[in-house]
């Protein structure tokens, strides 16, 4: 997965005119049309990043150090906004990421075709590479001063599903549940609180206060047509998308 991160940011900088970076997944939904994103991403001198301290779960592994030391690990949403010089940071770099590719793999799911051999899979060390390699990366390069630590992308996360199979799993939007007082809860959200490092981050874009999301996760298609149809997000501004790069 952060191989091909890597390899979309690549190309996208070979157009000097891109000056900031989003990733998002197939299933989210922009908040908001395409004018208010373009300028609330553009006002900021900043890379959005959620970035916070992995204190509860084991993904560090040990054999990182020294190249990786443990206070320099961190977690976030894989769901990014990056400003030029972050994205060149992430391409350039060949030491942290060969350090990722040996040691921070995903263990492999139980398969009862493979009987005893499940046994053996499951001591094998866990780790989710794309929760981990940016945010860690930047903080190694000390640039997590020139960053919003907040993503811009809304996930809702499946608590009873977490509790049952001890996983977090994001919430997948049906046609019935994305409705407009779900978009409006989303939009009126203006802080997140992480809890590792009892932090409240106010949603800030160049010292102006202002809603934390301008997309939200995981939307069904059905839920997509739901929300074009009634116009909960509001009309595109399509001359905007084809008049200024972003």
């Amino acid at each position: 997965m952060i191989q091909a991160e890597k390899l979309l940011l690549e190309a996208a900088l070979e157009d000097p005119a891109n000056q900031r970076f989003v990733l998002l997944s197939d299933s989210c939904v922009p908040l908001y049309n395409f004018s208010y994103v373009y300028d609330y991403v553009m006002a900021s001198p900043r890379s959005f990043v959620d970035s916070f301290l992995d204190v509860k779960e084991g993904r560090y592994n040990p054999k990182m150090s020294p190249k990786i030391p443990r206070e320099k690990w961190r977690k976030g949403s894989q769901w990014i906004t990056l400003i030029r010089s972050h994205a060149e940071v992430i391409v350039d770099d060949d030491i942290i990421f060969s350090v990722f590719k040996k040691y921070c793999k995903r263990r492999p799911p139980i398969d009862s075709r493979k009987g005893k051999l499940n046994l053996k899979l499951q001591k094998q060390h866990n780790c989710i590479p794309d929760e981990h390699y940016v945010q860690t990366l930047l903080a190694m390069h000390d640039l997590e001063g020139e960053l919003e630590r907040r993503t811009l992308t809304y996930t809702l996360w499946n608590q009873s599903a977490a509790k049952k199979e001890n996983q977090w799993h994001p919430m997948t939007f049906s046609y019935a549940n994305a409705n407009p007082q779900r978009i409006k809860d989303m939009k009126g959200i203006n802080h997140v609180y992480y809890e590792t490092e009892y932090r409240t981050e106010w949603c800030h874009s160049n010292s102006t206060s202002v809603p934390c999301f301008l997309f939200a996760r995981k939307f069904s298609q059905g839920a997509a047509m739901r929300l074009l149809s009634e116009e909960v997000i509001g009309h595109f501004e399509v001359s905007a998308m084809l008049d200024t790069p972003l």
